[in-house]
């Protein structure tokens, strides 16, 4: 059976440097990145640092995709046995020399988004019992926004995960809700993270297999 997944790209390892590099610029204009960069002077790589993780990460256990190998928008997905990123699963993926990179260049930027690891924690507890795909992160970049590139790239995911009865789980900031609610995605937390001195709301968000309204 075709799948609109089939049409799209899917990155490799040669795509690791370019991918990190449409992270930095499309996640530079998102509110709690940009509170997290406060008074950090390079933070275009301290973004590509800190992005080169997820993307490692979802090349060795997960799927990544792109329209193309243009890389105008990225996604990344992680099935449910593997959401859990363990030191181990980091090591193995090849993101740890990240990891170390990042401590040493942004420390502050670790130090703002700590409060993050409780959507890892959240997920776990609320999708307990659950097959489901781990949306990681979304990206596009600036020059191809609002094209409908981040809806070609869910919606192709969606008719796999429809056909294989998975849920599809994503944390979402007050800059994307709107766009994951249009999507089927319903809130089923919301939760304040607190980002150097601001408090920000983030939403954690599921789409049922076959977007049925229904959550249990």
């Amino acid at each position: 059976m075709n799948n609109n997944l089939d049409h799209l790209y899917k990155l490799t390892p040669d795509d690791i440097k370019k991918a990190s590099e449409v992270y930095a610029r499309a996640y530079s204009k998102i509110t709690l990145y940009e509170k997290a960069l406060e008074g950090i002077e390079d933070k275009s790589l301290v973004l590509k640092t800190f992005f080169e993780i997820a993307i490692r990460y979802g090349l060795k256990y997960g799927f990544a995709y792109a329209p193309s190998e243009q890389l105008e928008g990225i996604s990344i997905w992680i099935p449910y046995e593997k959401a859990d990123m363990t030191t181990w699963r980091l090591i193995r993926s090849g993101g740890f020399k990240n990891s170390l990179k990042l401590v040493k260049i942004g420390r502050d930027f670790l130090t703002s988004v700590k409060g993050l690891s409780q959507l890892d924690k959240d997920r776990a507890k609320n999708m307990v019992g659950k097959r489901y795909l781990d949306l990681m992160s979304l990206a596009v970049d600036p020059e191809y926004q609002r094209k409908g590139i981040a809806s070609q790239l869910l919606n192709a995911m969606f008719e796999r995960t429809d056909s294989c009865g998975y849920y599809t789980y994503v944390s979402a900031d007050i800059d994307n809700v709107d766009f994951y609610k249009k999507l089927g995605f319903k809130v089923i937390k919301e939760i304040t993270i607190k980002i150097n001195d601001y408090d920000l709301l983030n939403y954690e968000m599921v789409r049922n297999p076959n977007n049925t309204s229904s959550y249990s």
